[in-house]
């Protein structure tokens, strides 16, 4: 036990001796939990829209205002030719170009069907995606009111309008009903969203971000860590001492457990104090499964090193490894929605595990039992990871 205490002792000495470590200690996660949740936003705010009037009626102009009264949308009215709206979207000045027919009003009045042409710029397909979306939500309020004025007025009902989106090469074409009245009943749906009432995007992003923390310093700290040993010298004379590997292993590993425990409280404190999110669970769950992700992260740190001979290589194999458990984890995308085979990688990335059980216990309020299965595949992962990385230090040492 002594040999393992000093050990430690050395190693905290060593890296706030290393300005390379605790800076990356330090400054990532300040940057990432002061940067990222504020610019990584869901919502698309800025919309640009123009119009392309053939009816010049009275209904497509109070139409354009309802555009023009949105805080999401940049209004720039009407365009005098498709040849110009159509030059405008390729200088990408605009995202969406809307079209009204000829005799527009006049087909809605006579209950006539009609429709409404959506060119979107899809070269973004994210802001394509959820722009189409506010404007079939804009034109489905308005004739939605217009409606239900009509009822009030014992008018006869309008018929249902369809809008029909298409794009200049990019978009897939799509048609969706906006407007479906009869005076006999009306549908009114109530949206209710659990564990995330506000559909506040900074409640997935931030205890993502607390993953990618705790990733950072088990892994990649880690394993730079040891290589630079193994560069400058120090491990070949660690291995001439009667210190048996098992303790240079929990030497080594466990201060950059405790670093990342602290590290991970400290993101829980920034995240209650400057995001409003609170945990919904057990907080000694919490800690308790990010204590064996942190072993599992140590492991692969650990294994990394052995195998690498320098800083550059260790550096360039935690990246790509880190990529991809970021990119399949579920902190950006949900895993629902990846086709098959990374489904199937996925058993084999510890983040994704990971992310699915923190976001339970934070936003839902999970038990044990909700969490088992990850906490035994991380569990068994980190015992995996952690025997692998000692077999492979003392085949090295040899």
């Amino acid at each position: 036990m002594r040999v393992i205490l000093i050990l430690i002792k050395k190693e905290f000495l060593q890296v706030f001796r290393n300005s390379l470590l605790w800076k990356i200690l330090l400054l990532a996660p300040l940057a990432e939990f002061l940067l990222f949740p504020y610019t990584a936003d869901y919502e698309i705010k800025n919309v640009h829209v123009a119009f392309i009037d053939h009816d010049k009626s009275t209904l497509t102009a109070d139409i354009q205002s309802k555009f023009s009264a949105s805080p999401y949308f940049i209004n720039h009215g009407d365009i005098a030719s498709k040849q110009e709206a159509d030059q405008m979207m390729k200088n990408d000045e605009i995202d969406f170009i809307i079209e009204f027919p000829d005799q527009f009003e006049n087909a809605i009045v006579r209950q006539e069907q009609t429709k409404i042409l959506i060119t979107a710029n899809a070269i973004n397909t994210v802001k394509a995606g959820l722009g189409s979306e506010y404007v079939q939500t804009v034109l489905g309020n308005y004739f939605t009111d217009l409606g239900e004025q009509a009822l009030q007025m014992s008018a006869v009902p309008l018929s249902a309008l369809n809008t029909t989106a298409e794009s200049s090469g990019e978009a897939q074409e799509m048609t969706a009903s906006v407007l479906s009245h009869t005076p006999q009943a009306q549908l009114v749906t109530t949206h209710v969203y659990w564990f995330n009432e506000q559909m506040n995007y900074q409640n997935l992003i931030v205890p993502g971000l607390l993953i990618i923390l705790v990733t950072l310093i088990g892994a990649y700290v880690t394993a730079l860590n040891i290589v630079r040993e193994k560069e400058i010298g120090t491990i070949e004379q660690v291995n001439v001492t009667p210190i048996k590997k098992w303790q240079f292993l929990l030497g080594k590993m466990i201060p950059f457990w405790i670093l990342g425990m602290v590290e991970f409280g400290a993101g829980l404190v920034i995240m209650k104090l400057m995001f409003g999110i609170t945990i919904q669970g057990s907080l000694l769950l919490l800690l308790g499964l990010t204590s064996v992700y942190l072993l599992v992260m140590l492991g692969l740190g650990f294994f990394i090193s052995s195998m690498a001979n320098n800083q550059l290589q260790a550096m360039f194999i935690v990246f790509f490894l880190f990529i991809l458990f970021v990119m399949l984890s579920g902190v950006f995308t949900p895993i629902e929605g990846m086709p098959d085979w990374a489904q199937y990688i996925n058993y084999a990335n510890p983040m994704s595990f990971f992310m699915s059980a923190l976001k339970t216990i934070i936003l839902k309020g999970s038990t044990i039992e909700n969490i088992r299965h990850q906490f035994i595949v991380l569990s068994v992962m980190a015992v995996v990871l952690n025997t692998a990385a000692l077999l492979s230090y003392r085949d090295k040492a040899k």
